[in-house]
This record gives structure tokens, sequence and C-alpha cells, in this order.
């Protein structure tokens, strides 16, 4: 019999090999890393009360754990607390033996106690994570784009470069930033602590009246090895409050152009390239007939409702659309029982309630894993349907449904767990 908890300080040294095993693409084996990780490990479970890591036991023996993250999460301006789990990581003697399974079972089950609807993680195999209810986030895209086509700013420069002693204002600014964009999540002072531990992380900040109103922190990879000159310029954060910033930020890309191969840029941002002259990648890839290749993509991030009417409860004060509409959604989740079956749901000019009576107007049947997406405002009603992923028993109602979880914008996430 399996038991999970919270792993004491002690053993967290033993999961960190335990981790490191299951990551070595990310971790090795060398004394120096094995130190730091313990110490990073320690400080976290000590320390950041929004952050526990947790062990599973068979026989007092650790076979596995993983890191629980609690999260405060903007969803179209309505602040929702939501959860994360990462390195999900199993023994390596005990692999196919359900570890993993019962990680993640009990992660669904710890957030749905504690009146958390939503959940996230970063998939190692994206397939794994959909058949247990998982939905597709937003597409990731990389950018590498000569600096000479980013638009030049030729107005008044208020940039500089920020240091530690603008943590405080670099946080406030990303913050207010994340309040505005569907998805982020806000950052803590501890998770500001971590901004300028890496030396070779510089951060570039558009300051007025000794406010941060937008910044990248970005750091330099060489290119060639028989040439010192020849670099590519990785930006890891980009975050502008107002246009003015964001030109001013690109305009200081722009002007990289003498010694800088390429920017590298990983957005969510769908719209990124249209200020940019130049978009391709070097690439020179055509697809037909003529489209020249300006990014590749990746999914990364995906979302579970873990419970259903919790969602639309939690949400009580947000507005779908203005939609006024009688529900029944029936929602298979073969991996969570609770939350599988039918529920009833009220939309009266958007605003949503849970209800027992039979009075709906159509039926709505769905996986957990597209609903998922589908209230996030990752993919429409419209294509689920085409893609035989939803079926609706009044097809004239699929205009409704589709308007009643579209979003401004899909969620972007910027944060790493």
């Amino acid at each position: 019999m399996s038991i999970i908890r919270k792993l004491s300080v002690e053993e967290l040294d033993e999961f960190v090999q335990i981790d490191t095993n299951a990551y070595p693409g990310v971790f090795n084996h060398s004394p120096e890393v094995q130190q730091r990780l313990k110490q990073q490990f320690h400080t976290t479970q000590e320390s950041d009360p929004r952050t526990d890591y947790y062990g599973l036991f068979r026989d007092e023996r650790l076979l596995g754990g993983m890191r629980l993250h609690h999260y405060t999460m903007n969803f179209s301006s309505t602040l929702m607390e939501v959860g994360g789990v990462g390195s999900v990581a199993v023994d390596l003697l005990h692999k196919k033996e359900g570890v993993a399974k019962e990680l993640i079972e009990y992660f669904i089950a710890y957030f749905r106690n504690k009146n958390c609807p939503l959940v996230m993680l970063y998939p190692f195999r994206l397939d794994f994570y959909k058949k247990m209810g998982f939905g597709y986030g937003t597409k990731m895209n990389q950018y590498k784009i000569k600096p000479s086509s980013f638009p030049k700013y030729l107005g008044e420069k208020k940039l500089q470069f920020l240091t530690e002693n603008h943590t405080k204002h670099i946080l406030d600014c990303y913050n207010r930033y994340a309040s505005t964009q569907h998805g982020m999540m806000l950052r803590t002072e501890i998770e500001a602590d971590s901004f300028f531990k890496n030396p070779n992380l510089l951060y570039v900040g558009y300051v007025e009246e000794d406010k941060v109103l937008g910044y990248l922190s970005f750091t330099f990879k060489k290119e060639s090895e028989t040439n010192f000159s020849f670099n590519d310029l990785h930006v890891k954060e980009f975050i502008y409050e107002n246009v003015e910033a964001k030109n001013q930020l690109f305009s200081f890309l722009h002007s990289q152009f003498d010694q800088i191969n390429r920017v590298v840029i990983h957005t969510q941002d769908e719209y990124f390239h249209f200020p940019l002259q130049n978009p391709t990648n070097g690439t020179n890839h055509l697809l037909p007939s003529v489209y020249h290749e300006i990014e590749c993509s990746g999914l990364g991030l995906m979302y579970r409702v873990v419970d259903v009417a919790g969602f639309f409860k939690v949400l009580k004060g947000h507005n779908f659309n203005n939609v006024t509409s009688r529900i029944k959604f029936v929602i298979q989740d073969s991996f969570v029982n609770e939350n599988s079956g039918p529920i009833m749901v009220n939309f009266t000019d958007g605003i949503a309630s849970v209800v027992d009576n039979s009075d709906y107007e159509f039926v709505v049947s769905i996986d957990i894993s597209d609903f998922s997406s589908l209230v996030m405002g990752v993919v429409t009603a419209k294509a689920l349907f085409q893609n035989g992923l939803l079926a609706i028993s009044d097809y004239r109602k699929l205009g409704v449904l589709n308007r009643l979880f579209q979003t401004e914008e899909k969620p972007i996430c910027m944060t790493a767990f």
C-alpha cells in the first residue's frame, strides 16, 4: 500500500537523487550540483509557504515524489487560486509500477480538497497526461530574428540596466502586467529573490519616474567556437505595460545588429511577428506554396479542471460574455469519477450558477481534457465540434457555446515549475 505525504528535510536528500536520475538532461551527479540541489530543495521546503515536496512511500521506502505549487492566476481579470505540479520523479528501479499515476491522483485530490478547481503541469509526455484528463494549453513559438528586423524608436530613450536594487520594481511591473493578461500567474517576493541569482542574466528596463514599466531579461550565447563575436541574444522574459515601453525595448534589440547574429525569443503572442520587418528565422524553408518559415512551435503547459462544479462556483463573479442560456454538460472523466457525468449550469447575462433542476436548452458532451482547454479559451467550441471532440444536441446552439467561452486572448504563462 502506498503512502503519500510531505517530505521531511532529511528525506529531501534522497529525493534529490531520484529527481537527478529521472531528469539526466537537466541535472548531473557532480557533488557541486547535488549539494546545490539539496540546499535549494531544503530552502524551498522550509521557507516557501506556496511550494511543498511530497513523496510516495511503499514499505517505508521512498519510490518517487513531486513538488506542489499554489498559484494565483488571472482568469480573464478574475483572480483564482490554482495548483501546479513539477518534478514528478520515480525511482528508476520502480518505474512502470504505477507510482507516477498515484502521485498525479494525489495531486488532483489535494487541490480538489483545497477548493482549487483548476490545476496545471508541464508534461514530460503529452499523451501520458492527455489520458489523465489534461488539456492542451497555448502553443509556445520560438523566433530567431535578425536584430535589424525590430522597429527602431526615434524618441527620447528611457532605458537603463536594472540591478538588484530594482528587484521590487521588476516584481511590481510583472504583477501589474500579469493582472492584465489571461492565464498569467502572480509572483511572490520569494520568487523575486531569484531574479539576479544568474550572473549571466541581464536586465534592461524602461523606467519612468522611478517606476519600471517594462523590461527585457536576456543572456548571450556564443554561436561559433572560432569567432568570439558571433553571438545570439536569448530573451528570457519580455514584459511591457504600454506601447511606449514595448517600442523602446524593441529599439534596444534593433540597436544590437552590429554584434548580434539573431535574437532568440519564446512567446505565446500569436501576433508577435506583425511589427517585424523580416520575421524569418534563417532556415530559408518554404512551405507550399510560398510561405516563409518564421518560427517553430511547441505544446507545453496543460490545464485540467479537477472540479467542474467548483470551477463555475469559484468564477461566480466572472462574466461569460453576457451569454444567457441553460446548458447540460455531460463530462467524461475516466480519471476522477466525482468529476464525471452531467452537470447543469445556468448562465444569466454571463453569470454562471450550478443548479440541480433538469430544465436545459441543449446538451454538450465532452471529455474533461478538451473541456479544460475550452474553458481556458485555448480552443473554440466550433473547432472542437469540427474535430469530433464535442457533441451538441442542437447544432443551432453551437454559436452560443462558442461565444460563451471565448476570451479576448488565449491564456499565456511565463511561470516555469
